[in-house]
């Protein structure tokens, strides 16, 4: 059996805002230069402009990865800004719980660290304190790290990102990093 020879392919497109699991392709070029291609602001409400980088052996084959990464990886319609913050961050194989105070109103995302402390997350802006609120309504996260006495605490992510997708991996990696034992 013969392997077939692979490159590398950068899908541009534009992905619709509702569910962000559906792909518009506008073009796929041969390279890595996802980072190098400007993604401008959009006219549209509807739509965010996409940009991602795929192994396959013809450009087609690439394009065809793009709609299945956008599909698995898109959010469903009934998740909450929390829940799809859950989702990523079990994909990433961190355990996660979401919490609250009693009477407060405020909400999280609580990450246990391995010194007995926790770390919060909660949405920003008009969203501060809070978790279950609409995927549209995302405006970044804040996560900090708070000590085993509940006390302390260091910020280790603090966005104000409108990009729910590129928000949350931020703050997921920032979150990984924090709670890895060596």
């Amino acid at each position: 059996m013969t392997a077939t020879a692979t490159q590398t392919y950068t899908v541009i497109g534009l992905t619709l805002d509702v569910d962000r699991t559906e792909l518009l392709i506008a073009a796929v070029v041969a390279g890595t230069v996802a980072d190098q291609v400007e993604l401008l602001a959009t006219s549209e409400e509807d739509f965010t402009r996409w940009a991602e980088e795929f192994n396959a052996p013809d450009p087609d084959t690439a394009a065809d990865l793009a709609y299945a990464f956008c599909r698995d990886f898109g959010y469903a319609e009934e998740d909450t800004a929390g829940e799809y913050l859950q989702r990523v961050l079990a994909e990433a194989g961190i355990e996660a719980t979401s919490g609250a105070h009693p009477g407060s109103g405020c909400s999280w995302i609580a990450v246990p660290t391995p010194d007995g402390g926790e770390v919060l997350l909660t949405g920003q802006d008009r969203h501060e304190a809070e978790v279950d609120y609409p995927l549209t309504d995302h405006a970044g996260w804040l996560a900090c790290a708070y000590d085993e006495d509940g006390v302390e605490f260091t910020v280790l992510y603090d966005s104000h990102t409108p990009d729910l997708s590129a928000d949350t991996a931020a703050a997921v990696a920032a979150v990984a990093a924090s709670v890895t034992t060596d």
